[in-house]
């Protein structure tokens, strides 16, 4: 007798295609990124924000006693734009303030200064947008309560990376 449907098999597969794509995703939002900055060291910044905000998620989802699926990678995956974005504009502005004349120092802490609120305000409308299905119940409620807290906590966390960890390290790695 055989099998018609094998769920650990299908589950690894779905699994695999979630990391493939994330991968993937990061390398064409990297290539993206290099392109518009012209700039590895600043590249470099941004990107280094992702692994930092998939840290602190997978730190959530184990406090939570959630496991990592094919429901949370595909949450991480949806975040990378969102977690990028947060160190994009904190970077482009401390840039922008050096090139106004401004020393490194000052314009990491004008830089970071004049965007924080925005920020703020930008990643509490995202997160606010996935706090309700952390609330569901039922069926759907254990479907999508993953993805939910997957990306609102790698949000929230590029956020404060954006404000604390990059202005810091932009103040060493972008020196002339």
């Amino acid at each position: 007798m055989d099998l018609s449907c094998d769920a650990p098999v299908h589950i690894r597969r779905a699994t695999a295609l979630v990391r493939s794509n994330l991968g993937l995703g990061l390398l064409l939002a990297v290539g993206i990124l290099y392109f518009l900055m012209r700039s590895r060291r600043a590249t470099l910044l941004v990107t280094a924000t992702v692994p930092l905000s998939v840290l602190v998620a997978f730190v959530a989802l184990r406090m939570f006693d959630k496991s990592l699926n094919v429901i949370s990678l595909a949450g991480l995956a949806f975040s990378i734009g969102l977690v990028m974005d947060a160190a994009i504009v904190t970077l482009e502005n401390i840039v922008r303030n050096r090139q106004n004349g401004l020393s490194q120092q000052e314009a990491v802490a004008r830089g970071t200064r004049q965007i924080t609120g925005a920020l703020f305000a930008s990643t509490v409308t995202s997160v606010a947008i996935f706090l309700p299905v952390l609330f569901m119940q039922g069926m759907e409620g254990q479907l999508f309560q993953d993805l939910a807290l997957t990306i609102a906590v790698a949000v929230s966390a590029s956020f404060l990376i954006a404000i604390t960890v990059l202005p810091v390290a932009a103040n060493f790695f972008l020196r002339e």
